[in-house]
């Protein structure tokens, strides 16, 4: 089967959706498929080819990733896509790129398979206006229907999911699609422990405190002020717990102004952007993996730290999602608030360091079916589904 996989960002832009992207291309490969990815960049003036990914000129934009494919007819792309014969395209981002990706999949006559990751009404910065707001709402809800009206499938890695599309005002089943990651580099094995004292020396993190990260694009969704609260709040000094926030987005000044409100900055750490291949030796220099965000749906960094045997501190939602791989009290801790979410913290201070790689161990093996050949076995059988739909729509055309 031929895959052309469309994303408005991929490595080194570190976010879940470049790495479950990356993860499903090498998954799908080892199947015996052959797999084209096209995205955007800001480097490049011109369409590009190499590596088996298509990189498109992109331009600075409002929107979550903070760039967008320039120019969605692209002829470059056409004529190589064309060459190409994709059997099935799969969009990724309801951006420009998706937008590229629905005139190629009309011109070529071929199935669509469209993956929710994310949510419209969680697209906007903390300093946005109320209208400002609610006028990029439209817009960005637009996008989302326009890629569900036109897509033969939709996925997603969470059932959540369905409420979204239900949200939306449409009436479209969500097929899962269980995310993965390459367990054979996201292993803390792999990590020796001086190399972990190196790599918290260059972060300016203390060798003998408790950890936290967070990693993936900093967007209001993600609701990064409840755990700098919780710092504020409930953890001191003499805790000798500390926060490294990896990533870049929206959210970055407004987080980082709020960690110097509350006084916390020599407790906070922001990397800014890391390159993707560096996130097996920063996640195996951490302790416990943070998400906070109250709708969102299964983050691929939470999948790569668990696979580094990091078990996660999740804020409960009231529909109960956080449960789906959570284990609370074996591979990781569900919070109602922040003083629950520092009570954890506080936990995990005290283990020592034989009872800290025990619970590595056990973490990491509650993510064994969790590898890219199994994501890619279960979004061949989406595949399969569009085919068909694609071709029972033609037949009714006809």
């Amino acid at each position: 089967m031929n895959v052309a996989i469309f994303s408005e960002v991929l490595a080194p832009y570190v976010c879940g959706i470049s790495s479950y992207v990356a993860v499903l291309k090498k998954g799908l490969e080892a199947l015996g498929h052959k797999v084209i990815v096209v995205t955007s960049s800001l480097h490049t003036e011109q369409s590009v080819f190499k590596d088996g990914v298509v990189r498109c000129p992109a331009k600075k934009s409002m929107n979550k990733y903070g760039y967008q494919c320039k120019n969605i007819d692209d002829k470059y792309v056409m004529k190589f896509l064309t060459k190409f014969a994709p059997d099935v395209i799969h969009i990724q981002t309801d951006t420009k790129i998706g937008y590229m990706a629905l005139n190629i999949a009309d011109k070529l006559r071929c199935p669509v398979v469209f993956s929710v990751h994310d949510y419209y009404l969680d697209r906007f910065a903390s300093d946005s206006s109320v209208l400002t707001w609610k006028i990029k709402t439209l817009i960005e809800k637009k996008h989302f229907c326009d890629m569900l009206d036109n897509s033969n499938v939709i996925a997603s890695s969470n059932k959540r999911a369905a409420s979204f599309v239900r949200a939306a005002g449409r009436k479209r089943k969500v097929h899962l699609i269980p995310s993965a990651t390459d367990r054979s580099v996201f292993n803390y094995k792999n990590a020796s422990d001086d190399a972990v004292r190196k790599l918290r020396k260059r972060l300016r993190l203390p060798q003998n405190s408790v950890v936290a990260v967070f990693a993936g694009d900093l967007s209001i969704d993600k609701n990064l002020e409840f755990v700098l609260s919780a710092f504020a709040r409930h953890i001191k000094k003499s805790d000798n717990i500390h926060l490294l926030i990896v990533g870049d987005g929206t959210e970055l000044e407004y987080l980082k102004s709020m960690s110097r409100k509350f006084k916390i900055t020599d407790m906070v750490h922001f990397t800014g952007m890391i390159a993707h291949n560096l996130m097996p030796a920063i996640y195996s220099a951490c302790d416990i993996y943070v998400c906070s965000s109250d709708d969102a749906l299964m983050s691929m960094s939470f999948v790569e730290a668990m696979s580094c045997g990091l078990p996660v501190l999740v804020k409960e939602d009231k529909e109960k999602y956080a449960y789906n791989m959570i284990k609370d009290g074996v591979n990781g801790f569900v919070c109602k608030n922040e003083a629950g979410f520092a009570k954890y913290l506080k936990k995990l201070s005290a283990f020592n360091t034989h009872e800290k790689r025990q619970m590595r161990s056990i973490v990491r093996r509650s993510m064994r079916d969790t590898d890219a050949e199994y994501m890619a076995k279960c979004t061949v059988k989406v595949y399969e589904q569009a085919m068909k739909a694609f071709k029972i729509n033609v037949d009714i055309i006809k």
